[in-house]
């Protein structure tokens, strides 16, 4: 479904526009549908449409430079990061969350994924595959259980992918700790996501 780094605007029969510009698509089920925002401008709200096989809808969704929102693992009545240990890649989180995962400790490197965190530099063009990570623009902040943690490295990863390399903080106690991630124009990740120390 990928010719020549483009991603596809169609799959199964299902094809979106924003803004009048086709959407790469990466998955699609009855439930769910998995794209990513075409270049459009950069601000304000857009038309989107959603044409498939039994028919079309369409809504306005909001577009700003950026809107980070992290990917979750929804467990146990609370909401936890998806992250990586850095040093095996194995699933950080609290046992039993996720098959083998298992908590951070302080002072370890963790990666965290997510989306929405603005424009790389270089820039990437949406709808194409990478052929090598590219750092944000702009620098991100980062906090784990409201204590200042290190960015290593922020940036896409994988279209409309991105990841955020930080250090937990030293002298965090065990527990669920919360993660914030701030852009520089002042948008934050989502409250109350957590990550587990032991």
């Amino acid at each position: 479904d990928i010719v020549n780094g483009r991603l596809p605007t169609e799959l199964d029969g299902v094809s979106v526009t924003i803004g009048g510009s086709p959407a790469a698509i990466s998955y699609v089920s009855p439930a769910q549908l998995n794209l990513q925002v075409p270049d459009v401008p950069a601000a304000g709200t857009a038309p989107l449409l959603v044409t498939a096989p039994a028919g079309s809808a369409s809504a306005a969704i909001a577009i700003a430079p950026s809107a980070p929102a992290l990917f979750l693992f929804d467990a146990r009545g609370r909401r936890y990061a998806a992250a990586q240990h850095a040093s095996d890649y194995s699933i950080a989180g609290s046992v039993g969350l996720y098959p083998g995962s298992t908590p951070l400790s302080p002072g370890e490197f963790v990666i965290l994924y997510g989306t929405g965190f603005g424009p790389t530099n270089p820039s990437s063009l949406a709808g194409f595959m990478l052929t090598q990570p590219l750092p944000l623009a702009s620098p991100v902040s980062a906090s784990v259980g409201g204590v200042s943690a290190s960015v290593i490295w922020a940036g896409l990863s994988a279209p409309g992918l991105n990841q955020v390399n930080l250090r937990i903080p030293e002298n965090l106690p065990p527990g669920d700790a919360a993660v914030l991630i701030q852009t520089t124009d002042g948008q934050s990740t989502q409250a109350n996501v957590f990550l587990t120390i032991e």
